[in-house]
């Protein structure tokens, strides 16, 4: 069984997202967090429907949720008292 895609509470943001989107890499950002909460799609199906790979599309979901927005030139910035290594 699949496990839940986890991202409920950025849904709101990702779908401003979607209809703001200033690049095609930003959509697809978007879509990548939209469409399995909406609409139930796997890693895989988001994958095809986007046009990316399953991992890639796993790869811009998850920096989206970080706080990192495809083609914006930012970094998402470290929570107080964390360290990158």
């Amino acid at each position: 069984m699949a496990r839940t895609a986890r991202g409920a509470d950025s849904l709101e943001s990702a779908r401003q997202m979607l209809a703001g989107a200033q690049t095609a890499e930003q959509l697809r950002q978007a879509q990548a967090v939209v469409l399995p909460l909406d609409y139930g799609l796997s890693l895989e199906q988001t994958a095809q429907v986007i046009g990316r790979s399953p991992a890639w599309t796993c790869r811009l979901r998850n920096r989206f949720l970080a706080g990192e927005v495809a083609g914006d030139g930012q970094r998402p910035r470290a929570a107080a008292g964390a360290t990158r290594t």
